[in-house]
């Protein structure tokens, strides 16, 4: 089984990360979710990821929060059900 954190660093490894967006659980945003630009990851962890938020704030999300992987074409490239 492929887990998100392999598909993070594949696209880091092939230099891919930006071209690709990420949509997470968010409680409070619309639909419970946000979604970011992969560009700004700046770490991919063992329980989950860094990146830098739109505020230039460093911002942890761990991988049970995330609910699709896609290129920025909208080709989705990972997804999985994620109750929020």
């Amino acid at each position: 089984m492929v887990t998100i954190k392999d598909v993070l660093n594949k696209l880091k490894w092939t230099d891919q990360l930006s071209n690709h967006v990420l949509v997470y659980v968010s409680r409070g945003s619309p639909n419970n979710e946000e979604t970011i630009d992969l560009s700004k990851i700046i770490t991919i962890g063992r329980d989950g990821f860094t990146f830098i938020n739109n505020d230039g704030r460093e911002t942890y999300i761990p991988y049970h929060r995330v609910v699709e992987i896609r290129n920025k074409d909208g080709t989705v490239i990972f997804h999985r059900n994620v109750p929020h």
